[in-house]
């Protein structure tokens, strides 16, 4: 019986930071263990391909499978079990995953390319806009991406259905030459000559996004 840690809901996996944190790739996942109830048993916590996390409680001697914190059962032993589990659930969702505020694919893609290429993670700056985020570049400080939710219209765009966009730093020529109001819009709420908004519908492939966010990384050296 395995069952899905709730420190794990409304959040995504950034599989960037599973092996610094003692993951092992398995076939069909990652795989976490460590002692619980002073060494008594064991815990395994996979996260599986998918993004979904199952963990199993077990004897490390015999393999046999815990399964009383499942239950009803009380006693300090099975309430130190899921102290412990809960303990160590809750570590791993603090360290290994985000909170899945963005819902397109594109921006999940986003997310988990950043965090494997650059080792940088999405900050929320705004109380006011919990769906709005930014990453920034750890030796300056600078912002190079803003991910953000907002209204077609705001971009230019007609309706009033909520979508999801990416901010970007550019030079300015290469502004000019780009915007064209369907596929790159000048910077939302952000310097128009120095930045440029994309549209995280699939107008632009993800790889050409993926070689603006390398200039934008780049441009946030200076």
């Amino acid at each position: 019986m395995m069952f899905r840690q709730s420190a794990f809901e409304n959040k995504t996996v950034v599989r960037s930071r599973l092996s610094s944190f003692g993951f092992v790739r398995e076939p069909d996942g990652y795989v976490y263990r460590a002692a619980i109830a002073d060494g008594q048993l064991k815990i395994a916590v996979k996260v599986l391909d998918s993004g979904k996390v199952k963990t199993t409680v077990y004897d490390p001697d015999t393999g046999d499978e815990y399964v009383l914190h499942l239950t009803d059962a009380v006693g300090a032993f099975v309430g130190k079990v899921r102290t412990n589990c809960a303990e160590i659930m809750q570590k791993i969702a603090d360290n290994c995953f985000e909170s899945k505020v963005f819902t397109s694919d594109y921006a999940d893609k986003i997310i988990e390319h950043i965090g494997e290429k650059y080792q940088d993670r999405l900050e929320f700056l705004w109380e006011k806009f919990p769906q709005n985020a930014i990453i920034r570049r750890p030796d300056t400080q600078k912002w190079y991406v803003l991910l953000l939710t907002v209204k077609r219209q705001s971009i230019g765009l007609a309706g009033e259905q909520t979508i999801e966009i990416v901010d970007l730093r550019m030079k300015p020529e290469d502004i000019e030459s780009l915007v064209d109001g369907c596929k790159y819009f000048p910077g939302y709420h952000m310097n128009k000559r120095h930045w440029i908004t994309i549209c995280l519908d699939g107008s632009v492939p993800l790889e050409e996004i993926y070689q603006r966010i390398e200039q934008s990384y780049h441009l946030a050296a200076k």
